[in-house]
């Protein structure tokens, strides 16, 4: 937390700016030039009418605070949607394979003591602070933490920055661990505790609590670890016949919410069991599959069966029968960058333990938790378990890897990665339905105090023409070659707008979100060209990591593909999942 007083406040475009931004990402999706003039008078109206108001006052709150205006209005976006986590919100990221052979109880029982070790030094305020380095010769240097270190906490970011090296938000660090998105009528609330030692353990539709940590504060040996882990999975009975409460989970969440009030008043020991999973550490999930083939295995880390699923944990760490890993995360409180971070130490560490130690008995049993049901909660749970089929069954998953898309080989064709992937998507679709339509791709915001994210609009004038140009036969390669370049080219630069605060989207969301507060109507908020612009079809995001084979989620409304990707030296791959019924989802 070195950087965490320092770091830069993110800027409140100027109005103008965004009205400019809001014509420009319109202008590709539109039918005609009529509702693009329709969309250019709405924008001037909004310009002369409630957008100086809305931004004068979003100037002022904004005066005075140490944090970034679209935080807070982020979050209670997340809390307030009463769509189910399943598929909208919560992603995967699926862990590489390891090289030597292994268990499932011993590459969980690994991973959750690396688990414990990393927050064991983020609660002792030694892990080491997220940095951007842009001069690794400088910034990288053994002195330069000696030195940085030295600075006081109110200039530590300038100093660092000086040197190449920009640090980054840290605070959703506080909510990856004893958190949990407990469901409430109309408003969420994310709770978390202090000083809870144990983990929850699912396999099937059984819960049980695990120690991490002993009384002295110190995180259990991996090799208890797995003799707890070996005894849950080779319990008697079968976990098959118990209720699968996390159905639950997959509901609505106001449905969700009703359903669990009804189930802690039902019996004391279930608000007992409850309480025990809002206040484990986190999640591990035992799964009872063994998947081999990239779709069967991004399905298993998506979603599974349900039955062995509590959604609404900060994570859960996903170990199937084969030892393939993954970490699938509630997105309320945190984002990608602190996920990716906790993935990446983690898998470092726990690959470098041994995998042959044999287990020991833990010096606390494992605990089963316990559900009793009445006859209607059963049947909800019955209920939610054929909605989450219905729901899994309504989906497509395609996936693709290719070694002839690299990193190295779009570098030296002099073209960027990320933006030549972006544009295949959106040559894809236009080949699928002739036309462009609304693109997300995430970038991250931690740059700036409590950051976020921010829209990068892939679907662009430049990519059109580009789109345009490769579906014509009649058009010379020169002219197609030219015209990606500059397509990619500009993504590039869309994509800094967006790092560095100069984003249109969220700007807007906050704007659309205090005229709404006011009793407002503004015209641009009633457009066409808006209402297309929200309506996210091609949602994407990209991951990098050694740590990581894949990761993706799911489709958040029915027209909707979602695309996780990466791009790789030596392959690049991604994975689609949609709702539609297509004959070649590839």
């Amino acid at each position: 937390m070195h950087f965490q007083d320092s770091l830069p406040k993110m800027p409140i475009p100027a109005l103008d700016k965004t009205l400019e931004r809001f014509v420009y990402f319109a202008q590709p999706l539109l039918e005609d030039d009529d509702e693009l003039l329709l969309a250019q008078r709405a924008a001037f109206a909004f310009a002369r009418q409630e957008g100086p108001q809305l931004q004068a006052e979003l100037l002022e709150a904004d005066k005075g605070t140490y944090t970034s205006y679209i935080s807070q209005p982020w979050f209670e976006m997340y809390l307030r949607d009463r769509s189910p986590l399943l598929l909208n919100f919560n992603p995967q990221l699926t862990f590489q394979d390891e090289q030597a052979p292994t268990s499932q109880t011993n590459r969980a029982a690994r991973l959750c003591h690396s688990a414990g070790l990393f927050l064991k030094t983020l609660e002792k305020g030694v892990l080491e602070p997220d940095i951007f380095h842009t001069a690794p010769k400088k910034s990288k240097h053994p002195l330069w933490p000696e030195v940085i270190r030295l600075l006081p906490r109110s200039i530590a970011f300038y100093g660092a920055a000086a040197t190449g090296a920009y640090a980054l938000d840290m605070s959703q660090y506080a909510n990856l661990f004893r958190s949990t998105r407990v469901p409430q009528l109309g408003r969420d609330e994310l709770c978390s505790v202090a000083d809870s030692r144990h983990i929850l353990v699912q396999r099937g539709g059984a819960m049980w609590t695990v120690e991490l940590f002993d009384e002295a504060g110190n995180t259990v040996p991996t090799a208890q670890l797995q003799g707890a882990l070996d005894a849950i999975v080779s319990s008697p009975g079968s976990a098959a016949d118990k209720p699968g409460v996390g159905f639950l989970t997959g509901l609505p969440r106001d449905e969700w919410a009703t359903l669990r009030a009804s189930l802690a008043s039902a019996d004391g020991t279930n608000s007992l069991a409850l309480r025990a999973i809002d206040e484990a550490v986190f999640a591990l999930c035992l799964d009872d599959t063994a998947p081999e083939e990239l779709g069967a295995v991004n399905r298993a880390m998506l979603h599974g069966k349900g039955t062995d699923r509590w959604l609404d944990k900060s994570f859960q760490l996903i170990v199937t029968a084969n030892a393939k890993a993954a970490i699938n995360f509630e997105h309320s409180w945190g984002d990608g960058v602190a996920v990716l971070r906790f993935a990446n130490e983690i898998y470092d560490y726990s690959v470098g333990m041994p995998t042959s130690e044999s287990p020991a008995p833990h010096k606390t049993m494992p605990k089963e938790l316990k559900f009793v049901l009445p006859p209607p909660l059963a049947e909800s749970v019955n209920d939610a378990a054929k909605r989450f089929d219905a729901t899994i069954c309504g989906t497509q998953l395609a996936t693709v890897m290719a070694d002839h898309f690299t990193t190295g080989a779009l570098k030296r064709a002099g073209v960027s990665p990320d933006g030549m992937m972006q544009m295949a998507f959106q040559l894809a679709m236009a080949k699928l339905r002739g036309t462009t339509v609304s693109t997300y791709e995430s970038a991250s915001t931690a740059a700036f105090k409590h950051g976020r994210t921010e829209t990068i609009r892939s679907a662009t004038p430049e990519s059109r023409a580009f789109t345009e140009a490769f579906c014509n036969g009649s058009e010379p390669i020169s002219r197609k070659a030219a015209l990606m370049r500059a397509a990619v080219r500009n993504h590039t630069r869309v994509t800094r707008d967006a790092m560095t605060g100069n984003g249109m989207d969220r700007h807007l969301f906050v704007l659309a979100q205090m005229a709404k507060e006011r009793g407002l109507k503004p015209a641009i908020f009633e457009s066409a060209a808006y209402h297309k612009l929200s309506k996210i079809i091609i949602s994407t995001s990209t991951l990098s990591s050694h740590a990581l084979a894949n990761g993706g989620f799911g489709p958040f409304h029915p027209d909707c593909f979602a695309v996780g990707y990466a791009i790789r030296p030596d392959v690049s791959g991604a994975q689609a999942s949609c709702c539609h019924l297509l004959t070649s989802p590839s």
